[in-house]
């Protein structure tokens, strides 16, 4: 019998077939470096039920441990796949890169929440006037005691900028009676306008005449004229909680670009940071971005940014202090953070 013969490959056969294998080597290694990356991202963005929900006398509501509470009745437990990012707009134009930090206050604070589970971005606006427990610092960043004052506050302790995020998420984990904050990012209002120039200006409709904006009339926000529209207040009880709504208009208008841009391709996160990282401080890192731009993708956005409920009232000293209604916001954290268990357990 004739002994067949293996056709030899040739040589340029040989050199296609060497560079496929290494290509496909190559995106094998790069889908596992992002699943690994993402994979890092979600331990360190998520897990913690720290949440300590106050006990009503009345009986109205009821820590059952596990992160399983009884509110009116119903049984509920902590979503423990959310992920929470603060995210601070500071009251200067530059973020200084020459070592002489200056203390600065947070006008805009906004608590973003992202529920994969649910496949839903939550955007709660804490005022920068909410009455909250600070951590003072020493120059060394040792603790040295605290303080009752606004939340905008606590961003000016800090001797850097890292630390002055620290603080505020500290206090605003406070407000919210011990929520794991793990993320947070600051920008400056010069990095404000630049993101906003970066996806291609975004268009508002004031509320009331103010700095040269007319009522009802429709403005494409570009250059300096996000600046103004986000930082004029008028020194009144409610002037802040005026500015946080066209704050939270013009933070509306980026997160739906932002989302947009992320669902099409979400590496272009990193572009859109890296325009105005000079001008921003977060302690997001690269496995981080990659987990949270892989969510976006599925995440679903209503367009309206929440507020902690309460009210405005002159403080003291003449300044404008916002009060927490604690039976509302009580009920609002349950429907963000928590979801219906459907099983009762006996009382």
């Amino acid at each position: 019998m004739a002994r067949t013969e293996k056709k030899k490959m040739s040589k340029g056969t040989k050199t296609l077939f060497i560079v496929v294998c290494v290509l496909v080597g190559l995106a094998l290694l790069l889908a596992a470096t992002v699943f690994t990356l993402s994979y890092i991202g979600r331990s360190s963005l998520t897990g913690d039920d720290t949440m300590n929900l106050p006990e009503n006398a009345d009986t109205s509501f009821e820590s059952l441990g596990s992160g399983t509470i009884r509110r009116n009745g119903k049984l509920y437990r902590y979503n423990d796949e959310i992920t929470c990012i603060l995210l601070m707009g500071i009251d200067s134009y530059d973020k200084q890169s020459d070592g002489n930090y200056a203390p600065h206050q947070s006008d805009v604070n906004v608590l973003a929440v992202i529920d994969p589970k649910n496949e839903k971005l939550t955007l709660l606006s804490v005022s920068r006037d909410t009455l909250c427990e600070l951590d003072i610092v020493d120059e060394n960043g040792n603790m040295t005691g605290t303080a009752e004052a606004q939340l905008a506050l606590a961003y000016n302790y800090g001797g850097s900028d890292d630390e002055s995020c620290r603080l505020t998420a500290t206090a605003v984990s406070r407000i919210f009676y011990g929520l794991n904050i793990p993320a947070y990012a600051s920008i400056y209002m010069n990095g404000i306008s630049d993101l906003v120039d970066i996806v291609g200006g975004v268009t508002v409709t004031p509320s009331d005449n103010f700095n040269g904006f007319a009522a009802g009339k429709q403005v494409e926000l570009k250059g300096n004229l996000t600046e103004r529209y986000i930082r004029f207040r008028d020194y009144s009880v409610d002037g802040n909680n005026k500015r946080m709504q066209r704050q939270n208009q013009v933070l509306k208008a980026l997160v739906y670009k932002a989302l947009s841009v992320a669902k099409s391709d979400p590496t272009s996160v990193l572009d859109i940071y890296s325009s105005v990282q000079d001008n921003v401080t977060t302690n997001i890192n690269t496995a981080m971005m990659i987990y949270l731009a892989r969510q976006a993708v599925d995440l679903k956005y209503d367009g309206q940014i929440l507020t902690v409920p309460g009210h405005s009232e002159m403080g003291e000293q003449d300044h404008a202090v916002f009060v927490i209604d604690e039976e509302a916001f009580l009920d609002q954290i349950i429907e963000i953070f928590y979801d219906q268990v459907k099983n009762e357990i006996p009382s």
